[in-house]
């Protein structure tokens, strides 16, 4: 994946761009060199840090770079071949994670130490300064706990990153203790939220449908617990859409009208509040109503 403002030398070499010329942009400040790059000031200083130890951004650091959903997760994810010397002691680098938000870095990134992923990689596959994205997936399914893995995956496809050709064959490169339980990944989940509770559900084998067909339109509700229970996942941590939001209290209504029950979840419930929520969807799942059949009608979802 190439980033602007990061050039590889092979690059330049290869677009006829001289050595005495590479000379005279270093001498007038116009670029300077992170063998073996260079660099102009249009560069993202996060990723330049990275390089300037050997490293480069992987597993989800590099999979928001790619436009993935990325849920949360401790630690600037790197690595480098086996042939290539780190330049420093990593064990005392710090670095801020390499995620965005929207293609904007996040801007409350507190400094976290290094995760290096070790690869079978003798050298660089390429020259750029960030992976493909199949490198990216393959070292997040060997670092991640599998729901986290299976959220990247599942927004690669959904976004059409990614075939599901090329899913099986990356999943086909992990140990089998991590490959198996990813080879049920689906290409519809529309965030990582909701990948994250209907994977949550199926682990307690929880009768559950993903994006149900709503009866007025031809849009779509998240997850379809049981007969019943309607639960809308929400995918963004920030709310800056005041007519989505009357739609949706509007479809909410007339679901319950026709005997459906609606939970909204909200990005924090289930990115940081995950162990409270957790335990309160136990609670309505104990009591048994999502098994119970709504009204029948024309309101009901598609089946």
């Amino acid at each position: 994946m190439e980033i602007p403002g990061i050039i590889h030398r092979s690059t330049l070499q290869a677009k006829g761009v001289s050595r005495r010329r590479r000379q005279s942009w270093l001498a007038s400040g116009a670029m300077r060199s992170v063998p073996p790059w260079y660099i102009t000031p249009e560069a993202p200083p996060d990723i330049v840090a990275l390089l300037e130890h050997g490293m480069r951004p992987t597993c989800l650091d590099a999979a928001s770079l790619h436009g993935l959903w990325v849920p949360v997760h401790e630690g600037t994810h790197v690595f480098r071949p086996r042939s290539t010397s780190s330049r420093g002691d990593l064990e005392k680098v710090l670095a801020a994670p390499i995620r965005r938000r929207r293609g904007e870095p996040l801007a409350d990134r507190d400094p976290q130490p290094l995760v290096l992923h070790r690869t079978e990689l003798r050298s660089w596959v390429d020259d750029h300064p960030v992976p493909d994205l199949g490198i990216a997936l393959e070292h997040a399914g060997r670092c991640l706990p599998t729901v986290k893995a299976a959220v990247l995956f599942e927004s690669a496809l959904h976004r059409r990153l990614l075939s599901r050709r090329d899913a099986d064959r990356v999943i086909a490169l992990l140990p089998q203790r991590f490959g198996r339980p990813l080879g049920r990944i689906r290409g519809d989940a529309e965030s990582g939220t909701e990948t994250m509770v209907r994977w949550w559900l199926e682990a307690r084998r929880i009768p559950v449908r993903s994006q149900v067909l709503f009866p007025r339109d031809d849009r779509r509700v998240d997850l379809l617990v049981g007969r019943r229970w309607v639960i809308e996942c929400d995918s963004r941590e920030f709310h800056d859409d005041p007519d989505g939001y009357e739609q949706d209290r509007a479809r909410d209504l007339h679901l319950v009208a026709h005997g459906y029950q609606v939970t909204r979840l909200s990005w924090k419930q289930v990115c940081v509040e995950w162990a409270s929520t957790e335990a309160m969807l136990r609670a309505v799942l104990s009591r048994g109503e999502h098994l119970r059949p709504p009204r029948a009608g024309t309101g009901m979802l598609a089946a």
